[in-house]
């Protein structure tokens, strides 16, 4: 901000000389000197003296309220520049779900590389929790995962809604107890019919392995683990191999290209959804970068 504009905003803001000149560490004459010469120059009065007050006229009004718009808009300008400077030694640190690696790494890196060459990219894969706990320390700048949009202390783009479903090896049995069920957007099935089914389980702490412990108890089913993975796709290999059931989303089906080698179905009194969302801290200073990313995610996630 230039003197100038610091001058009057202050004294605008004090209704006086003598508290703005202590605030300016200038001189009260000096301050008033100004003030009159500002004044001259314009051709205005932008202050009425009561006794020691000072106080806006109509025309010092209309000044200080366009002093303040050109102040917001050059620490917008300065902000902008220091942002663009800041590229050639910035970082991101992007954390993502396992089962999104080859989308993120075959086709959003390097899109998003192509907006900002000289961005510093670090990877963090791992579970969603692992990955919000890395992104509530700090430790991380996005995270693109399932989420349920429901911390206070994260901003969310949302990228695709997902269906949390059960998955069967193609032409199961359990196929021909589906019925079809409003609201559902896959043929519907009791889930305690799937008491005594094997079950392909992820490891404990991990999202899906989670919403089926969820599931199950709810049920009072106890779960049938015949195998146990770390990663979607595993699973879902496990799944077209007559190895078990799971539950999973159908986006990830859809990213593992297992449409044709799995079957999918509804379960539970409503449609489970879940949002494959870019989270970030809401004070960052990374929103423009962060903006990018999420567009092109939205290109190859749908």
């Amino acid at each position: 901000m230039d003197k100038s504009t610091q001058y009057i905003l202050e004294v605008a803001k004090c209704g006086g000389i003598t508290k703005a000149a202590k605030n300016l560490y200038i001189t009260p004459s000096a301050l008033s000197k100004f003030i009159l010469a500002k004044e001259k120059d314009l051709n205005v009065t932008l202050f009425a003296r009561e006794g020691k007050k000072f106080v806006l006229t109509y025309a010092g009004e209309r000044y200080v309220e366009m002093l303040e718009k050109l102040n917001n808009y050059q620490n917008e300008i300065d902000n902008e520049m220091l942002r663009l400077a800041s590229m050639y030694m910035g970082r991101l640190r992007i954390g993502f779900q396992m089962s999104l690696a080859t989308i993120v790494i075959n086709n959003v890196l390097p899109e998003f590389q192509k907006v900002f060459p000289s961005m510093q990219i670090m990877l963090e894969e791992g579970s969603s929790n692992e990955l919000f706990q890395l992104l509530n320390t700090r430790q991380l700048d996005v995270v693109l995962s399932l989420s349920k949009d429901n911390n206070p202390n994260f901003s969310y783009f949302n990228i695709k809604e997902g269906n949390i479903l059960l998955v069967l090896p193609k032409n199961d049995p359990l196929l021909a107890k589906a019925i079809k069920k409003e609201g559902f957007p896959y043929p519907w099935i009791d889930i305690t019919n799937c008491r005594e089914q094997r079950c392909v389980l992820l490891s404990q702490g991990q999202f899906f392995r989670q919403i089926t412990d969820q599931v199950y108890k709810k049920c009072d089913m106890v779960l049938n683990q015949n195998v146990q993975v770390k990663r979607t796709k595993s699973a879902l290999l496990c799944v077209s191999n007559n190895m078990g059931i799971t539950i999973n989303c159908d986006l990830f089906v859809k990213f593992h290209k297992f449409e044709d080698k799995v079957d999918l179905l509804s379960f539970g009194e409503e449609q489970l959804k879940n949002n494959l969302s870019l989270v970030y801290q809401n004070n960052t200073m990374l929103l423009k970068e962060i903006t990018a990313l999420s567009d092109i995610c939205k290109k190859y996630f749908n």
